[in-house]
């Protein structure tokens, strides 16, 4: 006897005549007429070559194969229907999911500590994997759901047109020097009227001329920076090539290097270490923060959660 020969509906009439005791009432259950679950009933019958349900003064009454059949049919469609419904609803409070994130020290720094902070509060059972972000996207473990989303920058990631991807943020690039150098210090004539409302930008000149620490988290050797720079006819001095923001913030903290990051680590930085943010040149592109997923995993209910939670952590700062 082979499964595949089995109409998996049959299944679930089996269960209502042996709950319901009747082609009638289990017609009713299964909001189906009387002829069709008659008609259900004699196909069972051939299939397991056995009557299954005698019909007897007190009623249908099934057999002992019959009976050795519901218990283990009941528990299949039980199990199937939770599988089912755990895909159709999912409930932060009461979660133990396990969400694993490939990304970058960037979303380490920015994004995760007040995502850790909202789910103690929304979804206290639910965990977080980080998994770093390589230099190639990890597109099998993607479409496995061994990995539940990708956040990174455009220059870090190619990303195929048959994935998800959204742009959940823009942000500037700052310098981050040492706080005592003059080009943190000098502020333009006129800005002793209200000193907190002016920030000098590092000239082009300067960002050329400044020795840099270069943050390359993938081990690369250019940034959009330097894309830039050479659409000008320029390119800067990289002394120090640094994996981590840790040790390249405190590398510019006890020498004259500029390093330049997105804006709001700087930032973060500038608040732990001697250090100042600074504007670049207008004209520097920005990065662009994005989310990518895998089609076939996209409208999970949780990872649909995850998403909204996150991007609305992104657009709150």
């Amino acid at each position: 006897m082979k499964l595949h020969q089995l109409d998996l509906n049959l299944l679930l009439a089996f269960d209502a005549l042996m709950t319901q005791g009747s082609v009638t009432r289990a017609a009713e259950a299964l909001f189906i007429s009387q002829p069709a679950m008659s008609h259900s009933l004699n196909r069972l019958r051939t299939f397991f070559d056995d009557p299954l349900l005698v019909r007897t003064p007190q009623g249908m009454l099934p057999t002992p194969r019959a009976q050795r059949l519901h218990l283990g049919v009941q528990q299949a469609l039980r199990l199937l229907e939770q599988q089912l419904s755990e895909e159709e609803e999912f409930e932060p409070s009461q979660s133990k999911r396990r969400f694993v994130l490939c990304t970058t020290d960037y979303v380490e720094c920015v994004l995760i500590p007040p995502l850790i902070q909202r789910l103690s509060r929304l979804a206290p059972g639910v965990t977080i994997e980080i998994r770093i972000l390589r230099d190639t996207l990890p597109e099998a473990e993607l479409a496995s759901g061994e990995i539940d989303l990708v956040l990174g920058f455009d220059e870090y990631m190619q990303v195929p047109g048959y994935l998800g991807k959204e742009t959940w943020l823009t942000e500037p690039l700052a310098g981050l020097v040492r706080a005592d150098l003059p080009i943190a210090t000098s502020a333009p004539a006129g800005a002793e009227a209200d000193p907190t409302q002016w920030q000098e930008r590092i000239t082009l000149a300067q960002l050329i001329a400044m020795p840099h620490v270069f943050h390359s988290p993938l081990g690369t050797s250019e940034a959009s920076l330097d894309r830039y720079l050479k659409g000008l006819g320029f390119s800067r001095t990289i002394s120090v090539n640094s994996q981590s923001y840790m040790s390249a913030a405190a590398i510019v903290s006890q020498s004259d290097h500029l390093l330049v990051l997105p804006s709001m680590v700087a930032e973060l930085l500038a608040t732990h270490w001697p250090l100042k943010s600074v504007p670049l040149p207008e004209d520097v592109p920005d990065y662009h923060l994005n989310c990518v997923w895998h089609p076939v995993h996209g409208q999970q209910p949780a990872l649909l959660w995850l998403k909204a939670l996150m991007k609305g952590l992104v657009g709150s700062r």
